[in-house]
Order: C-alpha cells, then sequence, then structure tokens
C-alpha cells in the first residue's frame, strides 16, 4: 500500500513549506537558509510528471508575492524555481523509476538534484535576480549559500517522501520510540551547541555524523529525513541567524549536508542489503521447499547444490549429489537421450533449454523428467554456473499416455474409436498401396440390437458391446485393425488380401461368433449380425470411399435377412445414390403440388355394383416421371415426411369427396390409409375431427385402414385410439391381414369393421390349394366376428368367382377397374 499525494494535497505541501520559510526569514533580509519548497517542487514534479506544473505555478507565485510583495520578481522567482526543479527532475527521471528508493536513485538525487537543480537555482537567482542574493564578502559566497541552502533542501523532502511513500507501514512503535528518542538528542544538542558557539571549533560536527550514521542505519531515509529537517530547522532559526554570521551558518550547513548525503548513500545502502537479504532468504526458503528438484552446476559441468526435492526424486542424497559430474552434460554412448547434444547446442547459443528427458533413479529406474535448465554469468559476461530444474513427468506422462490412448480408443470396448480407426486405416491404405497388396474393410453391424436396449437396459446392452468386442477380436488376427465407431456399430481393416475366399471365410466366422448365445446376468440372449465389404483398390482408393460402399453393402445384407455378409457392388452406388435423389425431391413434392390422388373402385358382390373406393396416392416428378408409392413411402416413413403427407391425403380425400358430394353423385364409403407415425395418442383423433369438421364429410363414409403390424405393436395403445375414431363414427379396418404376427385371440376385442385380404393370398387363386385355404379360413375366421372381408389385386373372373363362392363381401383390383383420378371416379359414380 502507498500514499497517494494528489495535485491539490501537493500545491497545499508547497504552500505551506513558504510560510515556514517565510516565519524563517530574518527581519529586514530577502534571505532565509531555510528553503522547503525546493525541495517539495521537485519531489512533486519526480511523483507526477510534468502535469504537475501548473499546480507548482500557482504555488511558486503565491509565495513570491507573500515573501516580497507585488512586483516584477513575481514573474521572474517562479520562473527561476521551476526551472531549476524542471532541470533536475528531467536529468534524474529520465532512467528512474522511483517505485523504490535505491542507491542508484540516491546518487542521481545527489547529482542532478543537490547538484545540478540546486546550482541552476542559485545561478539564475544571481544572474537574474542578485538583489535576493544573501549578503556576503564575495559573490560566489552568496551563490553557494543559496546553493547549500536548496541542496540540503532536496536531499532532506525527497528521499523522506519517496522513502515515506514505501516504508510509511514499517514505521511501528519502536521506530517512533527510537526516532523520537534520536530527534530529541538532535535537537537539545544542536541547541546548546549553537547556543555557546566556539567558532574556532566545529562543535555541531560531532553532533552531526553520529547521529545522521544512527538515523541512516536505524531509522532509514525516513529517520534522515526527520533528523536533517530538526537540525536544520535550528540552524535556519531567526535567533541562530542573529547570532551566527553567514559565512559560519555556511560552514554548518555544508557540513549538514555532507553528513546528509553520507547519511542518504548509507539508507540507500542498507535498504538495499535489507532487500537482497530478504530475497535471499526467500529464495533459501524455494530452493528448499519447493516441490521440483533444483540443482546448480559450476562452469565445469560439476554439482554445487541440490535441494531436499533433488535427493527425494532422484534417489541421491546431497552428499552423494555434490562434486559429482551432472549426467544433463553427458554426451558419452549408452546416454538414453538421444537428442543430448541439441540440448548442448541450444544451451550454449541461447542459454536457456526446456524440455523433456530421460533420467535415472539411484536405483537404475529410468523416469521421464522435465527439465528447464539456464546459463548464469556474472557480471563480466563470464559463464558463473548452470541452474536446472526438474520434475518428475511420469504421472504427467501416464497422464498424457491415457488421454492420447482414450482419444483413440473406445472406453466400453477397448477397441480403436472412430478417431483410431480413421488413423490406422490411413496407415494400411499406404501400406497396401506401398507393397501393391489388397485389402479389406467389413462395416459390421448388430441386428435388432436395440430392441435389447429399449427392453433390457443400457446396462446389459453395453456388457452384450463388450462381448461381441471380444468375440472380434478372438476370431481376428493379432495385426488385424478391429474398431467400435459407436453405437453398435463395428468394423475390421484385413491387410495382405489376395483372394475374396480370404474375406468371405473371416466374415463366416464372425457371424458364427456372434450368432452364439450370450449370457448376461443370468439370462440367455441372442443377436446376430450384418456385414457389408469393400475391398481396395476395386471398389475405392481412399478411406471414406471404402467406408461409404461398405455401408451400403452392410444395408444389402440386413434387407437379405440380417445374419449375412454382403460385397460391395456397383450397382449399390446407383440404387443409392437413385433413393438420395427421391429423399430430395420428397423434402419439395407436397408444397410444388406434384402429389396427386387416384382411387380404387370397390365392388359388392353380392350385387355387383360400386360400393366403396379406396385413396391412394401418385406422384409425378417434372423430371424423373412417375414415381411408385413403393418407392417413396418407406422414404418418408424413415424421414418423418409421411405425417404431413399423411394428413394432406386425408384433407383432400375428404375434401374431394365432400365435393362430390355437393354435386350430387352418390359418394359410396371412402378408405384411407393411415401410417405407423400417425397413428399416436392426442394426435390422430384430433387430426380426422378437424378434417371432418373442416371438410364437412360425414363420419359415418369414412373408413381408416391400418396394419395389422401397427396394432400388435402396441396393442393396448392401439385399442385407445381405435376406440376414440369409433366413437366419432368412423369405420375402421385392418389391411394386410395374415402378413404380420395376429394374436388371434387379442384381435376379437379390437373394434373393428372390416379385414382386408393381402394380395399375396389371393394372387394363387383357384389353382394354389394352400392360398385358397388360408382365404377361406380369413373369411370364415372374420363371419365369426362379424367383420366384412374386402379382397385385394383381384385381377381374374376365377379370382373373383372363387371369392365369391368363399363368402367374400367385396372384391378390389384390376378385375373391375383400375386406381381412377377423381373425374374419372366421378363419371363412374355418375353411371351407377
Amino acid at each position: 500500500m502507498k500514499l497517494e499525494f494528489t495535485k491539490s494535497i501537493w500545491l497545499l505541501a508547497y504552500l505551506c513549506a513558504a510560510l515556514i520559510e517565510f516565519a524563517f526569514l530574518p527581519s529586514g533580509q530577502v534571505f532565509s537558509s531555510l528553503s522547503l519548497s525546493g525541495g517539495i517542487a521537485l519531489a512533486a514534479l519526480l511523483h507526477k510528471g510534468w502535469r504537475i506544473i501548473p499546480w507548482l505555478s500557482i504555488g511558486v507565485v503565491a509565495q513570491a508575492i507573500l515573501q516580497h510583495g507585488m512586483g516584477a520578481h513575481v514573474v521572474s522567482l517562479p520562473l527561476i524555481r521551476l526551472t531549476s526543479v524542471a532541470i533536475g527532475a528531467y536529468f534524474i527521471s529520465r532512467e528512474n523509476d522511483f517505485a523504490e528508493f535505491r542507491i542508484r536513485h540516491a546518487l542521481d538525487l545527489l547529482w542532478f538534484g543537490a547538484g545540478l537543480s540546486a546550482a541552476a537555482y542559485a545561478f539564475l537567482l544571481a544572474l537574474l535576480l542578485p538583489q535576493y542574493l544573501p549578503t556576503h564578502d564575495a559573490w560566489w559566497g552568496g551563490v553557494g549559500l543559496v546553493w547549500l541552502t536548496e541542496a540540503v533542501g532536496v536531499l532532506i523532502l525527497v528521499p523522506g517522501y519517496f522513502a515515506l511513500q514505501n516504508d510509511w507501514t514499517q514505521l511501528r512503535a519502536n521506530w517512533l520510540i527510537e526516532a523520537t528518542t534520536l530527534i530529541s538528542i538532535a535537537a537539545s544538542g544542536a541547541m546548546l551547541l549553537l547556543a555557546h558557539f566556539d567558532r574556532e571549533n566545529l562543535q555541531l560536527t560531532y553532533l552531526c555524523f553520529p547521529l545522521m550514521v544512527w538515523s541512516a542505519l536505524r531509522l532509514g531515509q525516513v529517520g534522515n529525513s526527520v533528523t536533517a529537517l530538526v537540525l536544520w530547522l535550528i540552524l535556519a532559526s531567526p535567533t541562530i541567524a542573529g547570532i551566527l554570521p553567514q559565512h559560519e551558518i555556511a560552514h554548518q550547513l555544508f557540513l549538514l549536508a555532507l553528513a546528509l548525503q553520507t547519511a542518504v548513500l548509507l539508507a540507500s545502502i542498507r535498504r538495499e542489503n535489507a532487500l537482497a537479504v530478504g530475497e535471499a532468504r526467500l529464495a533459501r526458503q524455494v530452493f528448499q521447499h519447493a516441490s521440483e528438484g533444483i540443482m546448480m552446476i559450476a562452469a565445469d559441468h560439476r554439482v554445487v547444490a541440490v535441494n531436499p526435492a533433488f535427493s527425494r526424486i532422484t534417489g541421491y542424497s546431497e552428499q552423494e549429489a555434490l562434486g559429482r559430474p551432472s549426467r544433463i552434460f553427458d554426451t558419452r554412448p549408452g546416454n538414453p537421450n538421444h537428442y543430448q547434444t541439441f540440448l548442448l547446442e541450444q544451451l550454449d547459443k541461447t542459454g536457456h533449454w526446456e524440455g523433456e528427458m530421460l533420467d535415472k533413479r539411484k536405483t537404475g529406474e529410468l523416469y521421464p523428467a522435465w527439465l528447464s535448465i539456464s546459463a548464469v554469468h556474472d557480471h563480466e559476461g563470464r559463464l558463473s554456473r548452470y541452474v536446472g530444474i526438474f520434475s518428475d513427468y511420469t504421472s504427467r506422462k501416464q497422464a498424457e499416455q491415457k488421454a492420447q490412448y482414450l482419444a483413440l480408443h473406445d472406453s466400453l470396448t477397448d477397441l480403436y474409436n472412430r478417431n483410431g480407426f480413421h488413423d490406422e486405416l490411413a496407415k494400411a491404405l499406404t501400406r497396401s498401396s506401398t507393397k501393391r497388396r489388397g485389402m479389406a474393410l467389413l462395416f459390421i453391424d448388430l441386428d435388432r440390437f436395440k430392441s435389447i436396449n429399449d427392453t433390457l437396459g443400457h446396462d446389459v446392452g453395453d456388457q452384450l458391446l463388450r462381448i461381441v468386442a471380444q468375440r472380434l477380436r478372438k476370431h481376428l488376427k493379432h495385426d488385424d485393425v478391429v474398431a467400435r465407431l459407436g453405437g453398435d456399430e463395428f468394423t475390421v481393416v484385413l491387410e495382405n488380401i489376395h483372394q475374396l475366399q480370404q474375406v468371405s471365410q473371416v466374415a463366416e466366422r464372425l457371424l458364427q461368433a456372434m450368432a452364439e448365445s450370450y449370457l448376461i446376468n443370468g439370462q440367455e440372449l441372442f443377436i446376430t449380425g450384418s456385414i457389408g465389404i469393400s475391398m481396395y483398390p476395386n471398389d475405392g482408393g481412399v478411406a471414406s470411399q471404402l467406408m461409404r460402399n461398405a455401408d451400403l453393402a452392410m444395408y444389402r445384407a440386413k434387407d437379405l435377412g440380417k445374419n449375412a455378409y454382403h460385397f460391395y457392388s456397383h450397382d449399390m452406388n446407383r440404387q443409392n445414390t437413385q433413393q438420395f435423389s427421391v429423399q430430395a425431391a420428397l423434402r419439395f413434392a407436397l408444397e410444388r403440388q406434384q402429389l396427386k390422388l387416384v382411387f380404387q373402385p370397390q365392388m359388392n358382390l353380392a350385387t355387383g355394383q360400386l360400393s366403396g373406393m379406396e385413396c391412394l396416392i401418385r406422384w409425378q416428378h417434372p423430371d424423373m416421371g412417375w414415381i411408385s408409392p413403393a418407392e417413396f413411402i418407406p422414404i418418408a416413413e424413415e424421414t418423418g415426411m409421411i405425417i404431413p403427407i399423411g394428413h394432406w391425403v386425408l384433407l383432400e380425400a375428404c375434401r374431394t369427396a365432400q365435393q362430390w358430394r355437393a354435386a350430387g353423385l352418390l359418394v359410396p364409403k371412402m378408405a384411407v390409409n393411415l401410417s405407423v407415425r400417425q397413428f399416436k395418442p392426442g394426435v390422430l383423433v384430433e387430426q380426422v375431427a378437424s378434417v371432418l369438421q373442416e371438410t364437412g364429410f360425414p363420419a359415418y363414409l369414412l373408413e381408416l385402414e391400418v396394419t395389422e403390424s401397427l396394432i400388435m405393436r402396441r396393442i393396448n395403445e392401439a385399442v385407445d385410439i381405435m376406440n376414440a375414431l369409433k366413437a366419432m363414427g368412423v369405420t375402421l379396418a385392418i389391411d394386410d391381414f395374415g402378413t404380420g404376427y395376429s394374436s388371434l385371440s387379442q384381435l376379437k376385442y379390437l373394434p373393428l369393421d372390416i379385414l382386408k385380404i393381402d394380395r399375396s393370398f389371393v394372387e394363387g387363386l383357384p389353382c394354389d390349394h394352400d392360398d385358397m385355404a388360408i382365404a377361406q379360413t380369413i373369411i370364415a375366421m372374420a363371419k365369426k366376428l362379424s367383420l366384412s372381408v374386402v379382397a385385394e389385386g383381384v385381377e381374374t373372373a376365377e379370382q373373383m368367382q372363387a371369392l365369391h363362392a368363399a363368402g367374400c363381401d367385396t372384391i378390389q383390383g384390376y378385375f373391375y377397374a383400375k386406381p381412377l383420378p377423381a373425374e374419372a371416379m366421378a363419371q363412374m359414380m355418375q353411371r351407377v
């Protein structure tokens, strides 16, 4: 904490000094041997810089008016004062920072403050205003007295202020007691000596020097300034001025200035020695208690000092280490640090080196150390010693290695992760390219792994993944690369492949290993995998291309029934490209009005008349032409676009049917298919109610078709939704019956109205006895459940007759009519 003098306080201090000088001015004289204002002005300039000049100008003008009244001196005296202190401040502050008052500051203050600045004031005063010089036998004597007076003020006030600013918190009770004692001795002694002054003996000399030396060594700069100020005030008092002639006062001032400059230098030396001792003590404590090992090495490379941490890290005691050559400079063969020569070159070139090196403990154990070593030179630039600071880098090195390992490996399975796999794949590609050998990339995805995670929990899923990883590793060679990219996706890289049969054998072995049972938490689980394979260089020359092609092949293996492997072929890329094109175009099909509705008429077998229609969607793209629903509906399901498309189909179908009704047509029941994504609680019922209200289409004419797999997947939830729809008056039909996994015991509880036989059971009628038996069974079961039966895909008269004979109620298919546009459908209803 430092004292802070503002500009106004400096002005106040200057005015107080001027008042004290005025009080000490002998009657009828213009000069006093007391000049505090010069020292105050110089201290202010050194502390505040040139921005204090305007404030000092006010003070010096006020001082001139106070001491000498109005006149030409009101300008001249301030200019002389400001010029002299500005000269001193300029030379003192150009290379000094007075944050700490040190020996160099004391010397600069002596030369440029007490010397140059005070001399400039005296000579300018003699040159411009000689009448203000003290009367003396010789001109130079008057100038000398002014010089001494200014010099004493500078030596008292400037060091005293900066010492007080830096050390005022140290002025405790003991210091104050000792300072009071010293000042009392100085004051009483000076008054006694000066009162009985013998001009033949300079008794004040015997008082000044011991007191100032005592003050410098015990009380510091602040004590110097206070003691000297007391002596100066006594010497410059009007009483003493009336007793002593001016030349004797000049002698005494010279003695005081000489003692004072000695005390200033002694106090500065004492302060620097105290700081050096404190720093040395602190350095010793740091040296002794540092957690890093520290060693000092002589220029001949022998150890001259070590700290306790050195012994703790290396195992060598201080006695064992001292005098031995340091291994840092050991360049003999067998040194574990192969870059030792580079270390020494850098140390010789720049004087410093920092980095990792291997060191050896007393036990012979090698350990990594982080070393910082610097060369230390003496004041003449000669190499004195080296200082080395080192720490045991083992734990940090292990942490770095662990972090690096985790950055490249999967924490769950300990296989390579995505980053590590890409690094190893790049290396494998380089080797295969250099040696001109084949390479295979296997992309493995577990089948139905999500269901295990969802039903048994992620803990079981994680255990399963660890076992899969162990089996993959067990059935591969040691140098084969195997990784887990994330989730249930694994990859394998096989190098040095000459024939596809090699890869097929590995793939079959892996599939067989994954298909074996898994015993987890006492429960036996089964899971399979699908493998896609791409070959280098035939299927790609870069990692990204091989990964993409293996991924495509893996999906083809899943399409073929899972638990299989499949090699990549170029037609997969074309199909994949086309699929992406369809997916991209589908996002804009609805808003660009590319989707159309067609209507499949349904015929009542008993009457042979139109009894209903099924609303179907078609897509005509301006560039790709007509796109089959079998191609774009799965994409819409997967991407979630089926939700807005399904809502549009329901709304457009009801709006079109209501327009027919408004035109006077007799509109039969109209069926609309529902998607799995639409069949959600709190969504579907509100959506249907909103569409019916918006279009005005009667609920009893709307038939909603759902697949049996959709219903059976969430049976309780499905029943609640279907009951809500039935309460609105909507007819419900189960579509594609027989292709899923219906539970007949649950089917009877569903609020259904219609059962639709899938076209796969109609195609073989009436020749295929199995299809005929299935159709008859479905129709008989529906009749027992009081459900109407609709057969899809009827294309021949024989099929129609067989279904009619079996008791089917309604048919739809090409035999009766193809799907018709809205206009053609309206015309058919007009003919009915």
